[in-house]
């Protein structure tokens, strides 16, 4: 099966979109200015062999692997999704991929997943491209009988210009006050309590949003050539708001030598800030939709 990108071109700005087949990945997004937001690392495999390292891999129906059944970060980046059809009008351009749980044949694991499972649903994802901005909407169903806990993410890898993730003058993230932390490296809780974050050692944080603040909106330096990146998110569950969390990650120097897919210096080079919504126990009634959006404006 074909994994040839598919071109997503809004003519009348001339920004665009690639999007592999395998994991419906967006691995490029650039702007009418020819601007390229999403890091792709130098060694990513895009032949549909495994998950691509870089640009936007989706996660579902976990993130990480709290459940030992079921492979790292779910099934939805490691097969292939049906293309539909292509749209180029004035305002935008876009396309919508579909995966139905049938068509599954990789990383669905051994539990409730399992082809044969007691669950089932649909996804979609639709991808939306303007002069300045790149839109995604996953939109998963719960088509079976039972109820399914899940979780879901958008695990999206920012470029940074100049080789320059680790200057925090040029690379730094705010809009994370007040946020919980869980320090996935370090192993400890505590609240961001300033601004703006950065990096300067291995960094695998997950951001749980203070009450109140069901919706993610952040802004990303993105390196030496002055660009920057706003990223907001929202979900909703049967039509009611959701808090969306980010993980914020870079594999700094020792990490980064154990991943045959990404290249020893590429730290130096993205950061990833991946909205999800990650809360433990949240579940889809059969017959109810979860509706998560991730907007990327390019300033």
């Amino acid at each position: 099966m074909s994994n040839d990108p598919i071109l997503i071109k809004h003519t009348a700005s001339g920004a665009s979109a690639k999007v592999l087949p395998f994991g419906a990945t967006i691995i490029s997004f650039l702007n009418s200015k020819g601007h390229e937001t999403l890091f792709l690392s130098s060694l990513a495999k895009t032949d549909g062999s495994k998950a691509t390292r870089g640009g936007i891999p989706l996660v579902f129906p976990q993130f990480g692997q709290p459940n030992k059944d079921m492979p790292q970060h779910g099934f939805l980046r490691n097969n292939y999704w049906k293309c539909g059809d292509f749209f180029d009008h004035d305002e935008e351009a876009g396309i919508d991929f579909t995966l139905a749980l049938g068509d599954v044949v990789n990383a669905r694991g051994e539990g409730v997943w399992k082809d044969g499972g007691t669950v089932d649903c649909s996804i979609v994802l639709s991808i939306k491209v303007t002069a300045n901005s790149l839109t995604t909407v996953l939109t998963i169903k719960n088509t079976g009988e039972n109820i399914f806990d899940f979780q879901t993410l958008f695990h999206t890898y920012f470029k940074i210009y100049g080789s320059k993730a680790l200057d925090k003058i040029v690379c730094n993230i705010t809009g994370l006050a007040g946020y919980h932390i869980y320090d996935q490296v370090r192993k400890e809780e505590r609240v961001q309590s300033e601004e703006p974050l950065f990096v300067d050692s291995e960094l695998d944080c997950i951001f749980t949003a203070p009450d109140g603040k069901p919706s993610l909106d952040v802004l990303i330096c993105t390196g030496d050539d002055g660009s920057k990146v706003s990223v907001q998110a929202s979900a909703y569950v049967d039509g009611e708001a959701v808090a969306v969390s980010a993980v914020v990650w870079n594999p700094f120097i020792e990490k980064s030598k154990r991943m045959g897919d990404y290249a020893d210096s590429e730290y130096h080079d993205m950061i990833c800030v991946e909205p999800g919504v990650l809360r433990t126990g949240q579940k889809l009634l059969s017959g109810k939709k979860i509706g998560f959006l991730q907007k990327i404006t390019t300033l």
